[in-house]
């Protein structure tokens, strides 16, 4: 049976890579410390400027692996907001149920000297029944500190942000609906 959720993934965001970039973005649960916190790996690659190739290996801290591959278009681009939309499809390694993310709005408010507000919402239609109600809608938001505004970077790396923020993770069955969850990652641009 199909089912549709607007649940999110963690720090997407309406900005595209840039032709030709590599964007990573790397979370650690060290020692799974964080009972619902998850280690993962986010990659943007820029074919164009507006269109990336993106997606994600997640490590959950229950002992199975979700992957991610979908293709972004960014479609509005201003001095203040970027938006965004995506399709993609999520797979569990472990249980083999796949789902696909579609439609997609991401986006990010610009603010001063680098820093942005950005985040997701993310439909997800799925393969497997949902053990959730109605239609959740969660938000992913998070603010991107840039860190070259404190440090040198290396000749590599065109950019280092800090996200700080919060994810709703609708699909996880043990988060209360409507729970966030306080996350991070560092995002790395070459």
């Amino acid at each position: 049976m199909a089912s549709t959720l607007f649940p999110s993934g963690g720090y997407d965001h309406g900005t595209a890579t840039g032709k030709g970039q590599f964007e990573i973005d790397l979370t650690w649960n060290p020692f799974d410390y964080f009972d619902q916190g998850q280690s993962y790996l986010v990659f943007g690659y820029g074919l164009t400027e507006r269109f990336d190739l993106h997606g994600y290996y997640s490590i959950h801290t229950e002992r199975f692996h979700t992957y991610y591959a979908g293709l972004f278009y960014q479609f509005l681009e201003s001095n203040r907001l970027d938006l965004a939309t995506a399709i993609g499809l999520r797979r569990n390694r472990t249980t083999k149920a796949s789902d696909i993310f579609f439609p997609q709005l991401l986006y990010t408010f610009k603010l001063n000297n680098g820093f942005s507000i950005g985040g997701s919402f993310v439909n997800i239609s799925s393969d497997q029944e949902s053990k959730n109600k109605g239609i959740p809608v969660a938000l992913d938001i998070f603010l991107h500190i840039p860190l070259k505004n404190f440090m040198s970077l290396p000749d590599n790396i065109s950019d280092i942000k800090l996200a700080l923020g919060l994810f709703n993770p609708v699909t996880n069955s043990s988060i209360d609906k409507g729970q966030f969850i306080p996350t991070y990652s560092l995002d790395f641009k070459f």
